[in-house]
């Protein structure tokens, strides 16, 4: 048993100090899964980068499991401390720092429809709120995960109507069944109004700085 130990604590230093960091800085500036995996220069299996891209993801609060809003969220400050030893050996040591609680947001909840016809509007409308709330405040419900598990064509479908690098991102992400939140940024802003203008989406937005909820579809 202590052997199965001592090999995990072997393998995950060997892929904090090969890999882990190149991760994460790769993931930092908007790489996708792919992407990564053409950049590594240490042989590591897809399944780990997804899962580091992921946590990232998460610890960078890109990524919300929780809804914005409703308390006291999943993120937390992660910083990696490069360690050395006596005889110069690096390590690298997680450093987690408490964040401040998130208020909990009543929403002011309006409707749009999705389409071409409402396409202009919709796109002023997602121009003005991330200018009044910023991409740290703006999020988008995600139910990538749950649509391939329980209608892999309708899945299959929504990926088609996208382009290569954005479907590529999406497709390289480890999506769980329960719904997500990915903030509103650039790319995520392009594949939404991308989406709604071909009707292939239905979820909510929400903007945490002025407290508006759009529900789309």
């Amino acid at each position: 048993m202590s052997n199965k130990y001592f090999q995990k604590a072997l393998s995950d230093f060997t892929y904090n100090a090969a890999s882990g960091g190149a991760i994460r800085h790769l993931t930092d500036v908007g790489y996708t899964v792919k992407q990564i995996m053409e950049e590594l220069a240490f042989p590591t299996p897809y399944e780990r980068v997804q899962k580091g891209v992921w946590e990232r993801l998460i610890e960078t609060g890109i990524i919300l499991t929780k809804e914005p809003g409703s308390g006291p969220g999943d993120v937390k400050k992660i910083t990696y401390i490069q360690d050395h030893d006596q005889f110069g050996k690096v390590s690298f040591r997680r450093v987690e720092e408490a964040q401040e609680e998130e208020d909990i947001i009543c929403w002011k909840e309006s409707h749009m429809g999705t389409g071409k016809s409402g396409f202009e509007t919709l796109s002023a409308l997602l121009g003005d709120e991330r200018q009044k709330n910023g991409e740290a405040s703006s999020y988008m419900t995600c139910d990538f995960g749950d649509t391939a598990q329980r209608d892999p064509e309708r899945f299959r479908a929504m990926m088609q109507v996208l382009e290569g690098r954005q479907r590529e991102y999406l497709v390289g992400l480890p999506w769980t069944k329960e719904r997500i939140y990915h903030r509103l940024d650039m790319r995520m802003t392009e594949i939404l109004l991308r989406l709604c203008e071909t009707e292939e989406y239905r979820g909510d937005l929400f903007f945490m700085e002025t407290g508006d909820k759009i529900i789309i579809g």
